[in-house]
This record gives structure tokens, C-alpha cells and sequence, in this order.
């Protein structure tokens, strides 16, 4: 999209978008071409030709002036009432509604958008983010690929609202750090190999402010990653361990560690998945692709923190040499860890990616993964599992936010049970599975005791990291889940 800033001076309007709140007494007086034109909204609502309803778009032409104007009415409901989650409704709504109808220009009456309990610069930064975010489309293996759409979008403030380019902008820079997760997860996993998806990294913060590590399948060997390279030493692709540093806040910050899980292909090792469950097991690295995307946020936001992203990578296959039941591995802590399903690869690498990161001394460390079926069987497919660890006062700020951006968190607990079961081998001093109830809760447990002391928290994404069905938020797929909620909350770190 490109946004242009205009005063509320006589414009000759052909293609006008105008929110209507459902009390339109709520609506400050609207000026086209010198005439206030409210009776004439008033009276097309009265006669159903546009609608209040909260996100229904709804399209008409009046006449101001002998003037002909496409009338876009996007509805509001009730302005003392609507939330930021309504407003992702409301302009993802309109944009979607845009380029399918393939409108290429178009003036908005900013004022109309007005809310209010909601600040002027919260709900331009949901305009900038969803002009964006809400019309992804993934056709690059396509050979018939969509028309390229591109929006001029003539945005009618007043004087005192000349701010909102920044807060527009801020909006289309997270939408891009979104759209850049959703790209890196939609690719197939016979291109995004280990050291593919390493390479494309490396590639897109090359010369910026983030710094990148990589080390191969030899070094992550030498180097004692036992578990993350018992997972990748089935495939003829190799695993990689990623490393990405920013520093905003400069060195002597302690940072904040993001770690994602980079399973670029899972079929389940040895403990194989039926064949419907293969299917979409390329997403299973959304965790990591999301972690990427917050460190690009953080970075075009110039946000004064410093952080640390973990991205362990590795594809679960089956060969001669690929780990499979009774195995015993050392992970990176020095630990045997007794494997008793290949299909929990997950938490192995994730042990060995939380224990590293450990080693840059962070005050926090958050995961992400798409880890367990365990945790939609509890939670549903729409929502996330958290677990935490000596991190509650950052889980409570956390779960505020997530619940204002529609992204669904809700915390399970890690007890003495889950933490005595982890231990709960004959021949190792962990093991990476159980065959009892609490799956999910396990799974946390062994993670999280790779964390040690440290504060952490566990991110189970397992279902909204992708979507079945298109919403006001994109199209089916990968939906960067969370990446919105925790780049809000690295920017109130400081």
C-alpha cells in the first residue's frame, strides 16, 4: 500500500471509504466538497444499503454536488465499545474487500475511524498492519500466479493527526515481518533444507543490524549438540543450529533469548506418522519462522533491547543411520537422555537450543513450538499452551496483550509429576517421552529443565501456528501466531 496524507480540503472523491459506527450520533460531522453529508449515510443505513455490523463491508454510490462517488462503508458497531481485536476485523475486512474488488485508489476519511476508548495511533498502526497482513498470497510454485495489486490509499486527517505516518508505518513494518514468517514456513521442505533455510536467513539480514552464526551438522557434533544432531543424522540434509544477535540496547544489556524449533520436515523417524499425519509437517518449523520474524520486527522498529534468537533446524527422517527407540544420546548439558519416540524429536532439539542459549546469559528465555497434538486435544486448534517458569510478572504482561491482538494463550502447569516422570529411566538420566497422561505438560517439563535457574517460558503452538480457513487476518496457512503479541511486548522491555 502506499498511503498518502491529505487535510480534509475539497477533493474531488471518487472511490470514498467512510467507517460507520451503529449509533451515528457517534459520527462527527462529515465534510465532502463543502456539504455535510450525514442524513444522506444516515438515510443508506436506514434502507439496509450499508451496514454498522462490526467488519461487513458494504458498498454503494451517492451523489454530493452532482458529483458521482463510490461509497466503501465499513461498519463499527458500537465505537464505545470496540477493541483493538475489532479493528484487525475491521481493516482486515476492508483490505481484503479491496483487492478482490481489485480497487487501486481510493480516499479514507480517518476521522470516521475514530473510537472511543482506542487511541488515534493504535488504530492507524492496525490500518498500516493489516493493508498488508490481511491480503498475503503465497503463489510462488505456481505457474499461474495472481496479479500483482497494489493500493494508493489518500488518507483524510486533520492537522493534528499529521503523526499517524509514523504509526502507519509502524503497522506495515510488522505486517512485513509477518508476511516474511509466512513465506519462510510456506515453503515446500524438499527446497527448505537446514542449510537452505539457514542460507535464506544469512541472505536477508546480510549488511543490518542483526549478526548471524551457523553451524553445520559436523560442528553441531563436535561441539556436543547430541540431541539436536540425533535428530537431523537421519537425513542426508544435515541439521543447523542458527544463531541471529541484535543488539538495540548495546552490549552490556543482558538479553532477551528467543528460541524456536526448526523442524523443517517431520515424518516421525522410526516412530512414524500415519500418512494423513505426515501431511503439512512443513509447517513444523512455524515456531522458528516466527522467531525470525520477531528479531526482522525488532530490528526495522529499532527497538532498544538486545536479543538473542536460537533457531534449531534439522529434518526427522528415517535412514540407517537415523536415531530410533531405546537410543541414548548426551545432549549439550552433558546428560544422557533415553529416547522412547522418535516422534518427540521436538523437545530434544529444543533442549539442546534453550541450554545453548543459556549461554548468553539472558534474563529470560522464551520457546516456540509447534510441539505436541497433546496441547490442541486440550486447548483446541485456535489457541496456545504456555508454560512458565520463574516468569510470571512477564507472563501476566504477555497474556494481556495476546488476548488484545485475538492471539489465544492460556498457561498449563509443570509440576513435581511431570518433572519426576522426565527422570523416569532405567538407563538414562532423562527421557525424552511418556506413555501416560499430560503429554504436553511432559513435554514442557523436559524443555524447560534445559533452562535451569534461568526465567522461561514455553510456547506450544501447535495449533494456530497455521490456519485451516482464511480470516480477517490472511488466508489459510501459516499465521506468524504470536509474533504481533511479543514484538508489543519487546517494546515495552525498555
Amino acid at each position: 500500500m502506499k498511503a498518502f496524507f491529505q487535510s480534509t480540503a475539497e477533493t474531488k472523491f471518487a472511490t470514498l471509504i467512510i467507517g460507520v459506527p451503529d449509533h451515528l450520533n457517534q459520527l462527527e460531522d462529515v465534510m465532502i466538497n463543502g456539504e455535510v453529508v450525514n442524513d444522506k449515510i444516515a438515510n443508506l443505513k436506514k434502507a439496509h444499503i450499508i451496514s454498522s455490523n462490526s467488519g461487513k463491508v458494504t458498498a454503494t454510490h451517492f451523489t454530493v454536488n452532482d458529483h458521482l462517488i463510490k461509497l466503501i462503508a465499513v461498519g463499527l458497531g458500537n465505537l464505545k465499545a470496540t477493541t483493538q481485536l475489532q479493528y484487525l476485523s475491521i481493516f482486515g475486512s476492508l483490505f481484503q474487500y479491496l483487492k478482490q474488488e481489485r480497487i487501486v485508489e481510493a480516499d479514507l476519511l480517518f476521522e470516521t475511524f475514530k473510537a472511543k476508548d482506542l487511541d488515534t495511533q493504535t488504530i492507524a498502526t492496525i490500518l498500516g498492519q493489516q493493508s498488508e497482513a490481511a491480503i498475503y498470497q503465497f503463489d510462488s510454485y505456481k505457474t499461474n500466479k495472481a496479479a500483482p495489486y497494489d493500493l494508493t490509499l489518500n488518507i483524510h486527517i486533520t492537522q493534528d493527526d499529521i503523526q499517524l505516518n509514523a504509526a502507519i508505518e509502524k503497522g506495515t513494518k510488522l505486517a512485513s515481518a509477518i508476511n516474511l514468517a509466512r513465506d519462510y514456513s510456506n515453503i515446500p521442505p524438499n527446497i527448505l533444507t537446514p542449510a537452505y533455510y539457514a542460507e535464506l536467513i544469512t541472505n536477508h539480514f546480510k549488511d543490518s543490524e542483526v549478526s548471524i552464526e551457523v553451524k553445520d551438522g559436523e560442528t553441531l557434533q563436535r561441539e556436543g549438540f547430541g540431541l539436536l544432531h540425533a535428530v537431523g543424522k537421519g537425513s542426508k540434509h544435515a541439521p543447523r543450529l542458527i544463531t541471529l544477535t541484535y543488539n538495540g540496547a548495546g552490549n552490556d544489556d543482558a538479553p532477551i533469548a528467543l528460541v524456536g524449533k526448526g523442524i523443517t520436515y517431520d515424518s516421525g523417524g522410526y516412530s512414524i506418522k500415519s500418512k494423513t499425519g505426515m501431511q503439512t509437517m512443513k509447517f513444523d518449523m512455524c515456531g522458528s519462522a516466527n522467531v525470525v520474524a520477531m528479531i526482522e520486527a525488532a530490528r526495522q522498529l529499532k527497538l532498544n533491547i538486545n536479543i538473542i534468537g536460537v533457531i534449531a533446524a534439522a529434518e526427522n527422517m528415517i535412514n540407517e543411520l537415523a536415531m530410533k527407540p531405546d537410543d541414548v544420546y548426551t545432549a549439550l548439558s552433558g546428560e544422557s537422555v533415553e529416547v522412547l519416540n522418535t516422534d518427540a524429536e521436538g523437545r530434544l532439539v529444543l533442549g539442546d537450543a534453550v541450554f545453548y542459549a543459556r549461554q548468553f546469559q539472558p534474563h529470560i528465555i522464551l520457546d516456540f513450538a509447534t510441539l505436541t497434538g497433546a496441547a490442541i486435544v486440550a486447548l483446541g486448534d485456535d489457541k496456545a499452551a504456555v508454560f512458565n517458569n520463574n516468569a510470571s510478572a512477564q507472563l501476566t504482561d504477555i497474556l494481556a496483550i495476546a488476548e488484545q491482538q485475538g492471539e489465544y494463550v492460556f498457561e498449563l502447569p509443570m509440576t513435581d509429576t511431570e518433572r519426576k516422570l522426565i527422570r523416569k529411566s532405567d538407563v538414562a538420566d532423562l527421557v525424552n517421552h511418556t506413555n501416560g497422561q499430560g503429554k504436553a505438560l511432559f513435554a514442557a517439563s523436559f524443555i524447560n529443565h534445559f533452562a535451569g535457574e534461568v526465567p522461561h517460558m514455553h510456547f506450544d503452538i501447535a495449533g494456530p501456528a497455521t490456519s485451516n480457513s482464511a480470516n480477517y487476518k490472511g488466508p489459510k496457512g501459516p499465521t506468524a501466531f504470536l509474533v504481533t503479541t511479543i514484538v508489543e511486548w519487546l517494546s515495552k522491555q525498555r
